[in-house]
């Protein structure tokens, strides 16, 4: 299973990435997972979903190009991460528009 993947998560919003891999994975029951394939063939190639998060904890097939074309996933990460070690906090926003942009692309060659 080798290809542009879409996916699109329980908020709406979209991951974008590339999956590489010939491993099946499929997920317990009450197990949600990170997203719906829009694109791609996910987890397994049968069910249509993508990776798997539970709480803090995420996984997925989405190599590559995952952080960096998904500045709002990243930005997610990071404050997980931060909350864990400091409690709440606010980081200034930084500049996204050239990851954005970036998304944008990879979601329009998929049309």
């Amino acid at each position: 299973m080798i290809g542009n993947v879409v996916i699109k998560r329980k908020d709406g919003s979209t991951l974008v990435g590339f999956e590489n891999h010939s491993g099946k994975t499929f997920l317990g029951k009450g197990v949600p997972a990170l997203g719906d394939i829009v694109v791609g063939n996910g987890n397994n190639g049968e069910d249509g979903k993508e990776g798997a998060a539970a709480g803090t904890i995420f996984g997925t097939y989405l190599h590559g190009s995952l952080l960096p074309k998904n500045p709002s996933f990243a930005d997610t990460l990071i404050e997980l991460a931060l909350r864990r070690r400091h409690g709440d906090q606010k980081l200034p926003p930084l500049d996204d528009q050239l990851e954005n942009l970036a998304h944008k692309r990879a979601l329009s060659l998929q049309a």
